[in-house]
């Protein structure tokens, strides 16, 4: 009996093992429902293609992140002063209405802006300092009651 090799050929027999491997991985492609050589080599195939745009893709996504990280530190910071100048604002008002000066409805409407930012504020952010204004936001409350029921702006 003579030798497989002399009788196919080398050239042959690889061709045929090439022929038979990837009818295999066909089958278990199609078959499987966990194993997808296919799929797997595709991936790999297109990683190794693409390997330097992934690097930059990357690379551009943490600084995103960073910017993203920088933007909401950024924001916080902005909220803050804006709650300071709205304190500020509040006790100014409070000083004015314990000094007796009227105000008009429209600027009393603007303060009462400021008192529902500053308490949201404040809700959101329980170690912020709140107790320089809770009698001034009372005070503030309580004039445009009084000036809004007796119709007394200014």
């Amino acid at each position: 009996m003579e030798n497989i090799f002399s009788i196919l050929g080398f050239q042959n027999i690889v061709w045929l093992s090439g022929i038979v491997a990837v009818a295999i991985t066909t089958l278990i492609q199609g078959l499987s429902s966990k194993y997808k050589p296919w799929t797997y080599v595709a991936i790999q195939i297109g990683k190794a293609i693409n390997k330097e745009t992934l690097e930059k893709l990357d690379n551009l996504e943490k600084k995103v992140n960073e910017i993203e990280k920088h933007d909401k530190e950024q924001d916080e910071k902005d909220k803050e002063e804006k709650a300071k100048a709205a304190r500020r604002r509040i006790l100014r008002c409070a000083d004015e209405i314990r000094a007796r000066v009227k105000h008009s409805e429209e600027y009393f409407n603007d303060i009462l802006d400021d008192v529902t930012f500053y308490k949201k504020y404040c809700d959101d952010h329980p170690l912020f300092k709140n107790e320089r204004s809770i009698m001034a936001i009372d005070a503030v409350e309580k004039a445009y009651k009084h000036a809004h029921d007796t119709d007394d702006f200014l």
